[in-house]
């Protein structure tokens, strides 16, 4: 009896050695392609194909693959969501039992993903039925966490030849190129390495990153710290942080340096290859990406020869058809808008710095810009204390504040611009005060004038039918209002302009205070009228009318005084000054007709638009003269 047990457990045993066997040799020399096919095409929705499986069991499992093909949701651009030239990878077989899987000398080749969105906006990288595809995913919540804990260990990790492509509804696609990535790591507990070599678009990208232990990984949301090094062409770019959702690129915040001294790579990347200009960049800050916002603050650097103090730039993803939004808020100390217009401009324009006025009917993105400078030079003007507030809308452009100083005076303005097409009609408000009447006219190129004080100027100015704003400037129709409250002018000049004769036997020495004065001017693209033109004294009234031409730089000016208001002395005859800004002629206005016309009309007050009613209403001299 115990014979027979005994030789009948040995034959079991010998039966059981021989299916192993068997059954080992059975498994390394099976293609496992067709049953994997089937049962993936079942979990995906997909059909999906794969040319050889071999799987070679042992400590180490291998396992092999080729010609593996995911089929795209209908609708895509291309036939395969998914293909693989050949995979290899080595799993440790005790841990398909208790997990995380450990994997090792896992190799990718000639790999191409495509995640797409179709013209109807469906996503293709959702493995569900088609009919569920297509029905609208509730939005993620913040509560959604993303769950690491069966994380793969990888030891060595080698993608090669391969490539990544996004492709938007509207059809813009976006690649990354893999000439060959590696990732690496001793055990879970050790840190990752990781080098990649490739590309995004067709520029050339390097990067070598070391990040925390996949032991840390798997503890997502944890943050998960990391360090990068990215270089393309001239181009460093250096990332110190953490990420709450890796594989997402989530959840990132860190230190972020970028220098180039070219901007090539900059421009390269942005899809602007071979017409990018030569502008020097660097900036530092701190990065931040979190769902569908992505951040930048206390961003300081330069921009050639703009200095930039401190700065945020905020876009907000669109989604659903919708364009993108930024909110950039940049603080500059010193910014040359002439270096950098010639640079963006590739240096091809040796004309005047321009600045467009387009509103696009669809803009994307969405710009809302402030801007803020300690000195700003534009053409051969320098201002300082620039502050800049413009929002966006579609077809429309806001400007609610425009604020600088210039020659000591402040400048506030306000605006708006209203597209048609390429071409833009522009409405402004302009307020100026405290203008030093000497230092202004130097800047005009106007003869001295004996007068002292500071201006206050209202302006309310539209253009039509402009596309940059020294087209606007050239083609503007406006209306101002001049007027000052404190200043003087030489007694000699009041005395002269009414004729006294008691500057026959002497010489007036000294100033008189104005009491007031206030011009209304009327401008039609350069070519405008000052009527009318007073000015109050104690010495007396003097009233004028002007025709101004600022492109000729060419003036005809009629003043008189005031009978009422000089001397018994004076004869109060007109004068007139016309001619050249630089070098005008004089003469008694009523020894021409065009002097008499324009003494005629020096005691009109023009119509004013109801802005600068009430600002030229509180100057004295808005009541007309006798």
């Amino acid at each position: 009896m115990l014979r027979w047990v005994l030789g009948s457990l040995l034959a079991l045993l010998v039966l059981l050695c021989a299916t192993v066997t068997g059954g080992w040799f059975w498994v390394q020399h099976k293609d496992f392609a067709t049953l994997a096919s089937a049962k993936l095409s079942r979990l995906t929705h997909r059909d999906v194909h794969i040319g050889h499986l071999h799987i070679h069991p042992g400590q180490w499992m291998t396992i092999d693959g080729e010609d593996l093909r995911v089929a795209n949701i209908p609708g895509g651009s291309r036939t395969d969501m998914i293909t693989a030239g050949s995979v290899h990878a080595r799993l440790r077989l005790m841990s398909l039992l208790h997990g995380p899987i450990e994997t090792s000398d896992v190799t990718v080749d000639h790999f191409a993903g495509l995640f797409e969105r179709t013209p109807d906006r469906v996503p293709n990288w959702r493995f569900v039925p088609f009919e569920d595809l297509k029905r609208p995913r509730p939005a993620k919540t913040t509560e959604e966490k993303p769950d690491l804990h069966s994380f793969p260990g990888v030891r060595n990790l080698t993608v090669k030849n391969s490539d990544v492509t996004y492709r938007s509804a509207k059809g813009a696609s976006y690649q990354v190129t893999m000439t060959q990535v590696t990732i690496q790591s001793s055990d879970d507990a050790s840190p990752v390495k990781m080098s990649f070599q490739g590309g995004y678009n067709g520029t050339a990208i390097n990067l070598d990153a070391t990040m925390q232990p996949l032991s840390v990984l798997r503890r997502a949301p944890e943050p998960y710290g990391a360090k990068a090094h990215i270089t393309s062409g001239d181009l460093t770019l250096d990332f110190d942080g953490t990420l709450t959702d890796t594989l997402n690129f989530d959840g990132v915040k860190g230190e972020v340096f970028l220098s180039t001294p070219t901007s090539a790579p900059v421009f390269a990347l942005a899809g602007l290859s071979g017409t990018h200009p030569v502008v020097p960049l660097s900036l530092k800050g701190t990065f931040s990406h979190a769902g569908d916002n992505w951040d930048f603050t206390h961003a300081s650097g330069a921009l050639k020869d703009s200095q930039i103090n401190d700065g945020t730039f905020d876009l907000e993803e669109g989604g659903n058809g919708k364009p993108d939004v930024i909110n950039t808020d940049l603080t500059f100390g010193r910014v040359d808008l002439n270096s950098l217009t010639k640079a963006f401009s590739s240096g091809k324009s040796a004309g005047p710095t321009d600045i467009p006025l387009v509103a696009p009917a669809d803009p994307d993105p969405v710009l809302h810009v402030k801007l803020a400078a300690d000195e700003l030079l534009y053409n051969a003007l320098t201002f300082s204390k620039f502050r800049f507030d413009a929002s966006q809308t579609p077809g429309h452009i806001n400007v609610s504040t425009l604020t600088l100083e210039y020659l000591g005076a402040n400048l506030q303005a306000s605006g708006q611009i209203d597209g048609n097409g390429n071409r833009s009609h522009v409405n402004a408000s302009i307020s100026l005060s405290h203008g030093d009447i000497d230092r202004l006219r130097r800047t005009a190129g106007l003869a001295p004038v004996p007068v002292k004080g500071s201006l206050s100027i209202r302006i309310i100015a539209k253009a039509n039918n402009v596309s940059t704003l020294n087209e606007a400037t050239r083609k503007a129709d406006l209306v101002a209002a001049v007027s000052m409250e404190k200043g003087e002018i030489a007694r000699e000049i009041v005395e002269t302009a009414s004729m006294d004769l008691r500057l026959l036997v002497r010489h007036a020495k000294g100033t008189t205070p104005i009491t007031c004065m206030l011009g209304v001017l009327d401008m039609h693209q350069g070519i405008g009228t000052v009527a009318p033109l007073r000015l109050r004294t104690d010495a007396g009234i003097i009233a004028a009318k002007a025709d101004v031409d600022l492109n000729r730089k060419w003036l005809d000016l009629v003043f008189a005084s005031r009978p009422f208001s000089t001397s018994f002395f004076a004869l109060d005859i007109p004068v007139r000054v016309s001619g050249r800004f630089d070098n005008p002629d004089l003469s008694l206005a009523r020894w021409s007709k065009r002097g008499r016309g324009l003494l005629a009309d020096s005691n009109e007050l023009t119509s004013l638009p109801p802005a600068l009613r009430a600002f030229a209403a509180s100057n004295p001299c808005a009541r007309p003269t006798k």
